[in-house]
């Protein structure tokens, strides 16, 4: 039995009462240690005990999983209708990739980070490895548990540690103090349950880091802490958690999801860390269903964050939960707030996916938001879904416009195809600081004649999607645990944009062995729009006539609004065809309108501006 120290426990300063109910706890978190990669040596075999895999998430209801994979089955043969999301836009390039943290045998909960560096830090469930992106090669890896001070009585170095109690990992790179922060689990009952916080040291994963424990049981009785999800903003790490009844399942042992608000700059100097836990969160008196934060992309960042909720069980449903916490910590104003909003699609829990040989299939849990970024006054978020025309688990991708106003609106689609089932999305900005909308997607995939493997699809500055991209192909199927039923296929992938190279992205996702047991897969990916490379409107200089004419590749349109405008550009050919049509809502300005032609036969083209539907400008230009 672990023996636990007073220094573990949080103390709660004081308990304030909140919008809604909303209970806001105040308090600090000692440091606990600081680790020293080390005094690890590194391993890829040994002997040591692997955690029994449940045959379901338990989540959900059997019922609801009983009849959307029937849905499956009835619906296989038939066609997603292709005209229902634009597939043109350019889509992104895979030039390279490594294995990463490897674990054949626990579920494959895939995330990464990489600093400007070049230092990649890969978790896996169990297991963190630290590599050089540029070459793949592995630095040092370890187990989760020997961050923490001797945390199952076991010393850093001494040996393989038994993996059934330190897991859910997640990692994040802190462009502002370029660091890293590592969060997971240990514990799966109320007398063993801490959120494990650690913070980098220096921007070197391997300099070490500093240890906190956060209890998982905060307020007492028969709980404990499941599934964390993380964002920053410029000074606060936001955690969020699920609280679940001991000895029952996810649907029946559910009690509410709370918010873990934490100052960085504590953690980095290996001070006490001060926090505000936000719970109590409810909707006509039940509470909310686990919380995605929203990742503000521009680094500092507002203060404060969005954090977003759905129905996750339901069949079909449109409610999406819009949370609002509006200051930092060091603020002492932070208030909580949240909005409930119609999405224009429905979505619903999915199906398992099956896999290429007969018989064998893969969990897909429910439809949970997994992903979700903030910029240019949209949030964009990703869950899986079933689609319920051809009854496959695939993706939800939904825009959020103006989240601060009193009702925004929600647009989405549906991401389908027919030949495969997708599932685990995470999504993360592909747009510039200060117009656009591009981002890129990244998810599993499987099917009848597929391997599971990791791929990715861009989305660009006209709402259309780029065909899917496989960045790592599967050589075999996944079957670590179950002879022939649903095999464990993970709960997240992981997708991260370089800062110091705003055309260069990094995912984390899995793939079938040829051993029939999962790997980890860090793929490297480049932008074929040229665009996404450009960093601000303002950084060209304004012209009078559109340029460069004639155009390779990126053709920009200068002109200038006096007031806040609704604003059209349309891109004919010389047969008079509509070609292109890029509309927004911009603020009173200078504008500049950049038009990716690279894919434009060669001829001439007309362009025309409108502002609020009044045509202001035209012109022509040559494409060589």
């Amino acid at each position: 039995m672990r023996i636990v120290s007073i220094c573990l426990f949080l103390f709660l300063t004081s308990l304030v009462s909140a919008q809604n109910g909303v209970q806001l706890s105040k308090g600090k978190a000692p440091l606990n240690n600081v680790f020293c990669p080390d005094s690890v040596k590194n391993f890829q075999t040994g002997i040591y005990t692997i955690a029994k895999e449940l045959p379901e998430p338990e989540g959900i209801d059997p019922a609801v999983k009983a009849f959307v994979n029937k849905e499956r089955m009835r619906l296989q043969n038939n066609h997603y209708p292709n005209n229902t999301i634009k597939r043109s836009a350019l889509p992104p390039m895979v030039v390279g990739g490594f294995i990463g943290a490897l674990n054949e045998a626990t579920p494959n909960d895939n995330n990464m980070a990489i600093n400007n560096d070049s230092f990649v830090v890969s978790v896996l469930n169990s297991l963190i490895g630290i590599y050089n992106a540029n070459t793949g090669l592995l630095k040092k890896n370890w187990f989760l548990e020997y961050l923490p001070l001797d945390a199952k009585n076991t010393k850093p170095g001494s040996g393989i540690a038994p993996l059934n109690r330190s897991y859910d990992p997640k990692v994040v790179y802190d462009p502002v103090a370029n660091r890293f922060i590592i969060v997971y689990l240990e514990g799966d009952g109320s007398n063993d349950t801490r959120i494990i916080i650690a913070f980098s040291k220096t921007n070197l994963p391997l300099d070490g880091w500093n240890i906190y424990k956060l209890n998982g049981n905060p307020f007492g009785g028969k709980f404990w802490t499941d599934y964390p999800m993380i964002a920053i903003n410029g000074e606060d790490l936001f955690v969020t958690v699920n609280l679940l009844k001991d000895s029952t399942d996810w649907r029946d042992g559910f009690t509410q999801s709370v918010i873990w608000q934490v100052q960085k700059s504590k953690g980095y100097n290996a001070d006490s860390l001060e926090y505000n836990l936000w719970s109590n969160l409810k909707h006509n008196n039940k509470s909310i269903w686990n919380i995605c934060p929203v990742q503000e992309s521009e680094q500092p960042g507002s203060a404060g964050l969005y954090l977003l909720s759905v129905r996750p069980g339901d069949i079909a449903n449109d409610t999406v939960f819009l949370h609002h916490i509006s200051d930092n910590y060091s603020s002492g104003k932070a208030q909580y707030s949240y909005k409930i909003l119609k999405s224009n699609k429905q979505y619903g829990v999915p199906p398992a996916a099956p896999q290429k040989v007969s018989g064998f299939r893969l969990q897909t849990n429910d439809a949970r938001v997994l992903g979700a970024f903030y910029n240019n006054n949209k949030i964009q978020f990703v869950q899986t879904s079933r689609n319920a025309i051809n009854g496959k688990s695939s993706i939800y991708h939904a825009i959020i416009q103006d989240p601060h106003t009193a009702l925004p609106a929600i647009k989405s689609n549906i991401i389908s195809f027919d030949s495969l089932d997708l599932a685990y999305p995470t999504i993360v900005n592909a747009g510039n600081q200060s117009w656009g909308q591009q981002s890129l997607i990244t998810f599993s995939h499987s099917g009848l004649n597929t391997f599971p493997g990791t791929s990715v699809i861009y989305f660009d500055n006209n709402g259309q999607y780029s065909d899917l991209i496989r960045v790592k192909q599967g050589q075999g199927i996944i079957n670590s645990f179950i002879a022939d039923t649903a095999e464990r296929w993970g709960d997240y992938t992981s997708i991260q944009r370089r800062y110091n190279n705003k055309n260069e992205f990094w995912l984390a996702g899995s793939f079938g062995k040829a051993n029939d047991k999962v790997g980890t897969w860090i793929g490297k990916i480049n932008m074929n729009d040229p665009s996404v490379a450009v960093d601000k409107i303002n950084t060209i200089d304004v012209g009078n006539e559109a340029y460069p004419n004639p155009v390779v590749d990126v053709f920009m349109i200068p002109f200038e609004t006096d007031e806040k405008a609704d604003l059209r550009i349309e891109i004919l050919d010389m047969t008079g065809k509509l070609i292109l049509v890029l509309s927004e809502s911009k603020e009173a300005g200078e504008q500049k309108a950049f038009i990716n032609v690279s894919m434009f036969s060669s001829g001439v083209y007309y362009y025309t501006v409108s502002i609020n539907q009044i045509q202001v400008k035209n012109g022509k230009f040559s494409k060589i």
